[in-house]
């Protein structure tokens, strides 16, 4: 109205309102604008519940995965436990706890060379049904493995090539493993050269009084006769032999002079006491002993040279009269039945003294007594302080000592006990 050109007018309505389609956009924006914002948020929203589908979907694959790996070595596992051999069912003595058993054998000295070849016996302590004997020989090392053994009491026994034993007693305790070092003799027994030396009473000093020292084995502990020798801190003991099968021989009695010459006193083939003629012995200065650290010499017996033609009699079953070393006692002794005692053999002694007996009598121009001496107070024999031991070693000079009592000391003191020693069941005489 104002302005009749249009395009004028046209132009300032455009300057004043500005371009309707860029306001009709407006309008439609603003009319639509929280349509689009839910959209905009549900489309968010899709997506992120998208991710985590796939996050689970993942999880979920790992797991299945792992499970499946999982259940391979559980099946894998059983079936190698299927494959192992049942174990065998043992006794009640054989359920413990198995422990190994073992022993380092060396020659002379502990650490020294390994003792090759010796046996050992090894043999569980118990009732017939719980007990066994396992035997095995020391290998190239000198070790004599026994294996995995039960635990409880067991007894060793070993044994050298040439005979020769040791022995002990051992417990093996429960799950604990048992190994000990044994020092074994490296070579056998050799013989060695002994030499005597009597300290007669001038009474004897006459060439026809001979002492008779009788090393013949006796029982030991109630167990078998043996000599023994101790290599480092060991017992090492061997047996004599059976005297109807045995081989080693060597003067098991010995006959000395006043000039302390020895002689070897035969036996028979029993190796008992015989008939021996003087004039027949050989006299030596040394009489060769195997090697040994106790020789035992429980008796010995004075005689006159033509008294051993009656040798044979000392091996009958007669008591002789006897005084303590005290002359306070008088017993009955009977030689025939000497067996060597001891609280633990190899251990502390109880040994009876040796005694010394004339079996055949003394003469009144020896003794101031007659024949008889039993009837006038006369004893036939008297103990020593002590029993006489001896060592035979190859390294010592091997010079045995023994000291004889006057014979004075055989008159019997008023007032003395007589006592039955070992049951013989004679009066004496």
């Amino acid at each position: 109205m104002k302005n009749p050109n249009e395009k004028i007018a046209r132009q300032r309505v455009l300057n004043q309102f500005g371009d309707p389609i860029k306001i009709a956009r407006q309008l439609w924006l603003e009319a639509m604008k929280e349509r689009i914002m839910s959209q905009r948020i549900l489309t968010g929203v899709s997506v992120v519940m998208a991710a985590c589908g796939f996050i689970v979907v993942g999880l979920v694959w790992s797991m299945m995965k792992e499970s499946q790996a999982f259940n391979s070595r559980m099946i894998a596992q059983m079936e190698e436990f299927a494959d192992r051999p049942v174990p065998e069912v043992r006794t009640d003595s054989a359920t413990g706890e198995m422990n190994q058993v073992s022993f380092q054998l060396f020659q002379g000295k502990a650490g020294g060379t390994p003792a090759v070849g010796f046996e050992g016996k090894l043999t569980k302590i118990g009732d017939n049904t719980d007990s066994f004997t396992l035997t095995e020989k020391s290998n190239a090392e000198g070790k004599l493995d026994f294996g995995k053994l039960p635990w409880g009491g067991y007894s060793l026994n070993v044994t050298a090539p040439w005979g020769e034993a040791y022995h002990k007693s051992l417990t093996v305790l429960p799950g604990r493993n048992y190994s000990q070092s044994i020092v074994c003799p490296d070579m056998a027994p050799v013989e060695v050269p002994v030499r005597f030396e009597v300290q007669w009473p001038e009474e004897l000093k006459s060439d026809d009084w001979l002492l008779l020292c009788d090393f013949r084995p006796r029982s030991i502990d109630r167990g078998a006769s043996a000599l023994s020798r101790n290599i480092g801190t060991e017992l090492w003991t061997r047996p004599y032999p059976n005297p109807l099968d045995g081989t080693w021989d060597y003067p098991m009695v010995c006959l000395i002079n006043h000039e302390n010459q020895v002689f070897r006193c035969p036996l028979d083939q029993n190796r008992m006491f015989k008939k021996i003629d003087y004039g027949e012995l050989e006299a030596r200065q040394t009489i060769n002993m195997i090697e040994g650290d106790q020789y035992f010499l429980p008796v010995m017996y004075l005689l006159r040279k033509k008294e051993l033609a009656h040798l044979p009699d000392l091996e009958s079953d007669i008591p002789f009269s006897i005084l303590n070393s005290k002359r306070t006692q008088l017993s009955l002794f009977n030689p025939a039945r000497i067996n060597l005692s001891n609280s633990n053999f190899g251990g502390p002694a109880n040994y009876k003294p040796t005694r010394l007996i004339v079996p055949f009598g003394m003469s009144a121009s020896v003794t101031g007594l007659v024949e008889d001496g039993a009837a006038t107070g006369y004893a036939r024999g008297i103990q020593l302080p002590e029993l006489l031991k001896f060592t035979a070693a190859p390294d010592r000079k091997n010079v045995w000592k023994i000291d004889l009592p006057k014979l004075n000391q055989l008159v019997v003191p008023e007032g003395v006990e007589t006592v039955n020693e070992n049951g013989s069941g004679r009066g004496f005489f």
